[in-house]
């Protein structure tokens, strides 16, 4: 009963404490002051403690239950001491003595890193991305499959250094490679600006929201 009571207190009081913390960080238009500072280390230290339990929750629990609740000579044991053995050496990096076994652990995770997001890319990007633009090709929408493969390819070229050595010593370009790169750069220029479009666009969404939520909360009688 008594846990019912207090999460009613918190649901009702979090608004109230939400719209504060608001004006606090908007307090910062008038200049860096105490006040905004407090709402920083409040979001920071929130943020923090959260990232913690989360940790500790969804990562170090569940490998420790997978790993040693057979046994500390169980399989998966030996499995299990993987990441306990790449977080020591990763530990010796705090040494500048023995900072060089710490490189050890730091390939291992830089290496299943790239491994990690270069398959991510391939297949969540490149995969999906190959396979709409030859359905546009093959279907209605073949005008919208060859901007796709044309804007694609000059974007490419525009980062592809090939050139040609002058007696003055200048590297050139040869001609049509400038010219795609070029188109390239325009559709860099069109894709990033729609894009800060679109972002602009949301977070004028969610301020606007977020202020007709605060007063609603806060007129007489709401």
């Amino acid at each position: 009963m008594h846990l019912t009571l207090r999460l009613a207190l918190i649901q009702q009081t979090a608004p109230y404490v939400a719209a504060v913390l608001t004006v606090l960080i908007f307090s910062y238009l008038l200049g860096d002051n105490f006040l905004y500072r407090i709402a920083v280390h409040l979001l920071i230290g929130v943020a923090a403690g959260y990232a913690l339990i989360v940790a500790f929750e969804a990562v170090l629990l569940p490998w420790w239950r997978a790993s040693f609740a057979q046994g500390l000579l169980s399989p998966n044991a030996a499995f299990g001491a993987l990441p306990l053995l790449i977080g020591v050496l990763l530990a010796f990096k705090l040494s500048p003595r023995f900072a060089r076994f710490g490189n050890l652990g730091l390939a291992v995770v830089l290496g299943v890193g790239t491994g990690v997001a270069l398959w991510g890319a391939i297949v969540g990007t490149l995969l999906p991305l190959a396979q709409q633009t030859a359905n546009a090709l093959a279907g209605d929408r073949l005008i919208d499959g060859i901007v796709g493969v044309v804007g694609t390819a000059c974007t490419l070229l525009y980062f592809t250094y090939l050139g040609v050595r002058r007696p003055n010593g200048q590297i050139d370009s040869p001609l049509p490679i400038r010219v795609l790169a070029k188109v390239g750069q325009g559709v860099i220029v069109i894709t990033l600006g729609a894009t800060f479009g679109l972002v602009l666009l949301s977070a004028l969404t969610v301020f606007t929201g977020v202020v007709a939520n605060r007063l609603l909360i806060l007129r007489p009688g709401g």
